[in-house]
């Protein structure tokens, strides 16, 4: 059964991610609003699963994520990255129906 996480931004953009296993490759893929992101699924369609271990500089999510110019503050890579992770057995999806949201939070300066 194919993994799918939604990604939200400031700027009011909606993001689905699916990445379905297929073999040795993780098929990926991504609709959204944001004009940028929808170039950047058209680059990003499958991933080896011998790669999604590279580091951030090899990542081709990363990768993929530079070349399409999508800025470093985007939380759609990462999305992306979470959900083939997931897809690929190396997040619980147990652990994930318990915490399902992974968020970054505004501080002002409190701890």
């Amino acid at each position: 059964m194919p993994t799918t996480f939604a990604v939200t931004t400031i700027r009011n953009h909606r993001t689905n991610i699916t990445a379905e296993l297929v073999g040795s490759k993780i098929k990926v893929d991504i609709e959204s609003t944001c004009p940028r992101i929808k170039k950047y699924a058209e680059t990003l369609r499958e991933i080896e699963l011998k790669e999604i271990n590279n580091l951030i500089l090899e990542h081709p999510i990363y990768v993929k994520t530079s070349a399409s110019h999508i800025n470093p503050n985007c939380l759609v890579p990462c999305g992306v990255a979470f959900c083939v992770w997931t897809e690929a057995g190396m997040v619980s999806k147990n652990l994930l129906s318990r915490y399902p949201s992974q968020c970054i939070t505004y501080s002002s300066g409190c701890v």
